[in-house]
């Protein structure tokens, strides 16, 4: 044999051998898990895997009930393979390892165990041990306790028939001691029902007259009644009143009272005893009884309900009823009535007792009412508040009045909604004024409404400040509010010293003039820019204002305006500059010295050899426009500043007034030319005396006073002085008085001295 052979038969056996040792897997499992199971003898609880020789056999059992807990058990259904066939329901099967079978699955059903005990007997004596009923279990019936194990999840019905001499109590706490004969439950868990049937007591109700219809428990029936009732439990002692005899529907009956004193429907606890117990409910005869408004449809109280289909009654012969008429209602229109009598006289709350005439004759009683007017009072737009008859009312207000009253209204003129928004006051609907009284007619209803409207405020503002532009709107308004969607033109116009430049706010645009339409609170801003102006009026006195606008040659001079300068500055004393922060002042092509600038005001030196005359004085700040101002110059043009030394050289005060006798020192501007000759612009040496040439007059008050002397001052530029001596017998008023100077007929400006 070749070694190729050899090697091909060994292959060949090492195959065969291994194809008859296949092994192959199958799992054993329940439905659901943990139930107990065998495998070839051995027990498991929890899923197996098994490896298995190909067509070997193996043994699997299991128990057909298994407990789990005390009324909880699993119970075997049948045997079912990975293939999806259906093994059967024995106990035990065979099966062979098969690649085909993956897994082998025991099922199984939970069950809970239902228990209803209700009786339990051993008879002694046959007939001697009758149970106290029936109960009928999923349809099936049963005398004495019953177990019975359901699928779980599953629905049972349970019933129960009392024997004679017992009751139906309830089912228990699983039902939440349901008290219906038939009771259906859901099995979750293991239930026990017990407490079932009670013994009874058998009650007789009896009626008088005989044969009328009883309501025990509310259930009619004609007398006589027999009932099992439980002792302990309550019932209702019932009786169907009024009602028509059984052969006689003329004759009426009503229900009085019970033989043991409860009246219809009383609760009636059955004594703790089970002997028989007979109770009459006593009838009295009836009488029809009916109760109307005028006008019909009103409400009424009767024995002390208002919801009764129809005041129609039948009462009883001898008894009391209690009826009720309110003394104001609203009918179903909302018109309101008020109670003017019954038609027996008596009070709105009255009792009514029948008599037996009244069985023949019938009762009737009729309630009479009145209507009021009704006011109906709303606003437009709505929710604002009304005062009737000083009480506030908002939203809708109705007021029900007797023809003829009168009420006070009053809606007011204005109410705020804001800073920048109201409401006014536009009238009433009938035309009445916001104040006015109202007097109810006969119409049932009237409706008045206060119409208002909707103003709002239009505020003009002006950039730099407010002083840059004056505002003017058309239509006019007296305190800046105009009514709602009203289109008003505003026009700014620029001030002197301001340019107007554009609108922002509420209005746009570079012209001077704009619409806005006041759908809402407004505000509308005029931008202006600065630009110089000089006072007209012309240049004046630097010390103060003067009996007249001019200057002297030689004087401290201002030009008045509004931004002439960037800002305030103090120029230098000697010699004054010709430019101060960029400021100039010229006459013709002559500047003049200055001694300081502001926006207001350029105070400079008028020259001292001007002749007497007018001059043009033009002002330029950097490259604004020029400016100009008229300039009168006069020989004389004195004025005072506030200012006064003592002989000592301390300034007068309030706190360090001059005293009478003393000599003290005033200073000024414009006292005309000295005995010597000055140089512009530079201060007066204090090497020279420079005395005035033209005679100064001084007036203290009313007194002239002749001064020591009058000249310029040295070491200042265009200031001049007069030194006087107070006189010893001046007399003043609140230790002040007036000074001022004149020369040649032109008087200062006045300053006040005070005097101790």
């Amino acid at each position: 044999m070749s070694r190729f052979l050899l090697f091909w038969l060994v292959l060949v056996g090492s195959a065969s051998e291994a194809l008859a040792q296949r092994v192959v897997t199958t799992r054993i499992l329940t439905q659901p898990l943990g139930a107990r199971f065998w495998v070839d003898g051995v027990p498991y609880r929890s899923p197996q895997a098994f490896n298995w020789t190909e067509g070997s056999k193996h043994t699997i059992s299991t128990d057909i009930e298994q407990a789990i807990f005390p009324g909880e058990r699993l119970k075997f259904t049948g045997w079912l393979d990975s293939a999806g066939n259906q093994l059967g329901q024995a106990e035990s099967i065979t099966v062979s390892a098969s690649s085909a079978i993956t897994f082998i699955q025991l099922n199984f059903t939970k069950e809970y165990l239902l228990r209803v005990l209700f009786y339990s007997c051993r008879e002694v004596v046959p007939g001697e041990c009758r149970p106290p009923g029936t109960v009928f279990v999923g349809g099936a019936a049963f005398t004495s306790d019953v177990e019975q194990w359901l699928p779980a999840d599953s629905s049972v019905q349970l019933s129960a028939r009392p024997g004679p001499g017992f009751v139906f109590v309830n089912w228990g706490h699983p039902s939440g001691f349901s008290t219906a004969l038939t009771y259906t439950h859901r099995m979750t868990s293991a239930v026990t029902f017990a407490n079932i049937f009670a013994p009874a007591k058998r009650i007789t109700l009896l009626s008088e007259p005989a044969e009328l219809l009883l309501a025990p428990d509310r259930t009619p029936s004609r007398s006589p009644v027999e009932v099992d009732w439980g002792t302990g439990t309550t019932h209702i002692l019932g009786a169907v009143s009024p009602q028509a005899e059984k052969d006689n529907s003329s004759r009426l009956w009503v229900f009085s009272h019970w033989s043991n004193g409860a009246r219809i429907n009383d609760p009636y606890v059955v004594p703790n005893n089970t002997r028989p117990e007979t109770i009459t409910g006593y009838f009295v005869r009836g009488a029809q009884v009916s109760f109307v408004t005028n006008p019909p449809g009103l409400r009424l109280r009767v024995e002390g309900r208002e919801n009764w289909p129809a005041y129609n009654f039948v009462w009883g012969v001898g008894m009391k009823y209690q009826v009720s008429a309110p003394l104001e209602q609203v009918d179903a229109r909302g018109r309101r009535w008020v109670f003017k009598g019954w038609s027996n006289q008596g009070p709105a709350t009255q009792e009514i007792q029948i008599t037996a005439e009244h069985v023949t004759t019938g009762f009737r009683l009729i309630a009479n009412y009145e209507p009021q007017s009704r006011l109906n009072i709303t606003t437009l737009p709505p929710n604002l508040p009304v005062l009737i008859d000083g009480v506030e009312c908002r939203a809708s207000c109705s007021i029900d009045r007797e023809a003829g009253a009168l009420v006070q209204l009053v809606a007011p003129e204005v109410i705020p909604l804001s800073e920048n928004s109201r409401l006014e006051f536009q009238g009433w609907s009938d035309g009445g004024e916001a104040r006015r009284s109202f007097t109810f007619t006969d119409r049932p209803e009237t409706n008045l409404v206060a119409t208002y409207r909707s103003v709002h405020r239009l505020t003009t503002m002006a950039e730099p400040n407010d002083k840059a532009a004056i505002f003017r709107v058309d239509p006019a308004s007296p305190d800046g509010f105009f009514p709602a969607d009203v289109s008003v033109t505003v026009t700014a116009e620029a001030r002197p010293g301001y340019r107007f430049r554009r609108w922002d706010g509420d209005l746009s645009g570079t012209f001077g003039a704009g619409v806005v339409r006041m759908s809402g609170p407004r505000l509308v801003r005029a931008v202006l820019e600065p630009v110089p102006y000089a006072d007209p009026a012309g240049v004046r006195n630097a010390a103060g204002e003067t009996p007249e606008i001019v200057v002297a040659p030689g004087s401290i001079a201002s030009v008045v305006g509004l931004n002439l300068a960037g800002d305030s500055q103090l120029g230098p004393q000697n010699p004054l500059a010709q430019t101060l922060g960029g400021v100039t002042l010229r006459i013709d092509n002559r500047f003049l010295p200055l001694v300081s600038v502001s926006p207001e005001q350029i105070n400079f030196q008028v020259p001292s050899d001007l002749a007497e005359g007018s001059y043009q004085v033009a002002a330029r700040w950097n490259n604004q426009p020029e400016v100009t101002a008229w300039m009168r110059v006069v020989r004389n043009a004195p004025g005072l500043f506030p200012r006064i030394l003592n002989s000592e050289g301390r300034e007068v005060s309030p706190d360090a007034p001059a005293r009478r006798g003393e000599i003290v020192s005033i200073f000024g501007t414009g006292f005309g030319p000295y005995d010597r000759v000055v140089v512009d612009g530079f201060p007066l040496p204090s090497s020279f005396t420079y005395t005035c040439l033209d005679p100064v007059e001084v007036w203290v008050g009313d007194r002239l006073v002749e001064p020591i002397w009058a000249g310029g001052v040295a070491g200042q530029v265009g200031i001049a002085s007069a030194r006087f001596r107070l006189p010893e017998d001046l007399t003043v008023v609140d230790q002040t008085v007036a000074v001022r100077v004149r020369i040649n007929g032109r008087s200062s400006n006045p300053i006040l001295l005070r005097i101790d």
